[in-house]
């Protein structure tokens, strides 16, 4: 009897702690006229999307969004932690798969990087032009008539989803103001894509666009078992764009030593983030923090991501308090009070 009563009251605890779970996303399906057929996608609202009716969020579409959002997510609330966020509050949409190697592939090919057959699994390859038709043409439209959005659109893909984050790019549609490539699989239809992608990227851009390329420690490439092809030529191609980068091409890679095909995501997404949105954070060095310096960084950073972010209310209110209280920060609140003014008219 005793041990049915402790087994009841831990159901009851479990169900009361299940009632008061957090729910971090809202699903949704909808009908593709452009794919004709049924997609999922799941939105993320950022804590302070309710308390700030009139504002308007910047937007990450996320891809592999079933599979990453709960952990872009805290990636995003990490960066945003503390008196000094490093990065705006984001809305996040998670767009589901359905078929990664039709979808996510730029090009059709039937053959792996080893020349030999790819099989049936390649049947259906070279999706993406489609597929970015349908998330810009349809989805984003769907977003941006039911939530308050602004700039930048943000565009994050891992693997062949980075693959088609880089074609995004190529393709210079103005689609997207900043792009997180993860360990792309360029190896993909090479080196049809390898030479056409690194041709776009280091000629002139229409366009704007932020670029962060992220580059594991990967032995595997698909054809040719352990084999260090994938790493070698992605490593190339971050190297060959970063030193001759197109005009309006704004990019950085980084290579991430200690880390594999899959380890190496949160890294990269919260490196990378900091990256595109770097300028952001204000700069609170004694004699650095000053409304010139500020107002001039977030007009680069605006710039940059054809956007019209400013430092928040609530954290120069912040800064400036702090500052009164605690004189050992060395800067001044009237900078604080300036920038304010500025910004707000108060």
């Amino acid at each position: 009897m005793k041990r049915l009563i402790a087994v009841l009251i831990t159901m009851l605890h479990l169900a009361s702690a299940q009632a008061g779970m957090l729910h971090y996303a809202e699903g949704f399906n909808h009908h593709s006229a452009l794919l004709d057929e049924t997609r999922q996608y799941s939105v993320y609202l950022p804590d302070d999307y309710e308390q700030k009716p009139d504002q308007h969020f910047p937007v990450l579409y996320l891809l592999d969004g079933e599979k990453f959002l709960i952990e872009v997510a805290g990636i995003t609330q990490a960066l945003r932690a503390g008196l000094n966020p490093a990065i705006p509050s984001l809305i996040i949409v998670a767009v589901h798969n359905r078929d990664r190697m039709r979808d996510y592939t730029p090009s059709h090919t039937m053959v792996l990087p080893n020349g030999e057959p790819a099989g049936a699994g390649y049947a259906k390859t070279g999706g993406g032009p489609a597929f970015m038709q349908y998330l810009t043409r349809e989805l984003r439209p769907l977003i941006e008539g039911r939530y308050r959005t602004a700039s930048p659109a943000l565009l994050v893909g891992h693997s062949l989803g980075g693959l088609l984050a880089l074609d995004t790019v190529a393709r210079d549609a103005g689609q997207f103001q900043g792009y997180l490539s993860v360990d792309a699989s360029l190896w993909f239809d090479y080196p049809a894509n390898y030479q056409r992608i690194e041709r776009a990227l280091t000629h002139p851009l229409k366009h704007a666009s932020s670029l962060f390329i992220a580059v594991a420690n990967n032995p595997y490439t698909p054809g040719f078992g352990r084999s260090e092809f994938h790493r070698d030529h992605l490593r190339q191609f971050a190297r060959s764009v970063a030193a001759q980068p197109g005009q309006n091409l704004h990019v950085t890679s980084r290579y991430f030593e200690e880390e594999d095909h899959h380890s190496v995501y949160h890294l990269a997404v919260y490196q990378g983030l900091q990256w595109l949105f770097r300028g952001y954070r204000l700069d609170l060095t004694p004699g650095v923090f000053t409304r010139q310096a500020v107002i001039a960084r977030y007009d680069a950073l605006n710039r940059q991501l054809g956007s019209e972010l400013k430092p928040e209310r609530e954290n120069l209110m912040d800064i400036r308090d702090k500052a009164k209280r605690w004189p050992q920060m060395q800067f001044s609140p009237a900078e604080a009070d300036a920038l304010l003014e500025h910004y707000y008219g108060q």
